[in-house]
């Protein structure tokens, strides 16, 4: 089976259990089906039987266990993430991973005291503006980037096109492929993608490169050098890396961006940390900018994508 086929299994597995739904239902909504769920609970070894018409899951501890973790790390209380998963609180509060409790009290309440580690697959991108704040190019963004569909996107707005590519799409593009998060795809993409734009225009806007050559042809414009003279810039021939990779004056990312997460994150890829173990994390992201005309597009730049560094720490996500 291939990876968003068992993953798509899994969740509608996770709904049977959750929701106490049957298998057509949770496969519907899931974006599966009855037979591509079977054949996972099948690989997986996952048990069941029919209860009142309904196929009931009836997994394992240990697939109780990790059921429990992922419940409660996505908001649900003790009681309901352990009704869920076909068991009780008591049983799951003295349980361990990795010789860890899996939950301690805290006053009246249970908390996790062990997190999932997810190595999920990112991506940002959107359109770029210009002098003016001009739209560059024109065309829709292909929503299929790199043969792959974003399973959540936030919708950009139809913006004025004035740039004279008027049939060139243009978009930027950045890709973190091996980042390190406990929220699971469903929520990571929203929560990041504030902190990628900022880290983004830190190192793609700020005019730090000096490359007088590329500045000087800048300034023939004549509307270049009303803006760079009012907002004192190009006078020391430094250049921002977008505008140096685009070869154009005053190039910006656009907001809002849009974001998606591969399906690529497997249950045997999960494991499981002590959650004051958690902290700062680095991540590195390629980026590049697309321009189609036809069926191919032109990439920049050509030779190898910009390395984007993320810093962040995994405590933040505690707060999400």
């Amino acid at each position: 089976m291939r990876e968003e086929v068992q993953q798509r299994a899994l969740e509608a597995i996770n709904r049977m259990m959750r929701d106490g739904i049957g298998i057509m239902r949770a496969a519907r909504l899931s974006r599966s089906s009855r037979r591509s769920v079977r054949n996972y609970m099948g690989l997986q070894g996952i048990r069941s039987k029919m209860v009142r018409g309904n196929l009931k899951i009836m997994p394992s501890m240990n697939q109780r266990i990790n059921s429990f973790i992922m419940h409660m790390n996505n908001g649900y209380s003790a009681t309901a993430s352990a009704k869920a998963v076909g068991t009780t609180v008591r049983t799951m509060s003295r349980k361990e991973v990795n010789n860890i409790p899996i939950m301690v009290k805290s006053g009246n309440r249970w908390r996790l005291n062990v997190l999932p580690i997810y190595r999920q697959s990112i991506v940002v991108y959107g359109r770029i503006t210009g002098l003016g704040d001009n739209i560059q190019g024109s065309g829709n963004i292909p929503n299929n980037l790199d043969d792959r569909r974003p399973d959540t996107q936030s919708n950009l707005p139809e913006d004025d096109i004035k740039s004279p590519e008027a049939d060139t799409a243009i978009w930027f593009q950045v890709d973190f492929d091996d980042f390190i998060t406990t929220l699971d795809r469903q929520r990571v993409g929203a929560f990041y993608k504030p902190l990628i734009m900022d880290a983004l225009r830190v190192q793609l806007e700020t005019p730090n490169i000096p490359d007088e050559s590329v500045a000087l042809r800048f300034l023939n414009n004549a509307d270049v050098r009303q803006h760079s003279t009012a907002n004192d810039r190009l006078a020391d021939g430094e250049i921002t890396r977008l505008e140096q990779i685009m070869s154009r004056y005053n190039v910006r990312l656009h907001s809002p961006a849009n974001y998606g997460v591969d399906d690529n994150m497997m249950p045997r890829d999960v494991e499981f940390v002590a959650i004051d173990e958690i902290g700062d994390e680095v991540s590195f992201g390629d980026f590049q900018v697309f321009m189609l005309r036809d069926e191919e597009p032109s990439i920049y730049p050509p030779d190898s994508p910009v390395e984007i560094r993320l810093d962040y720490n995994l405590q933040d996500e505690l707060e999400e």
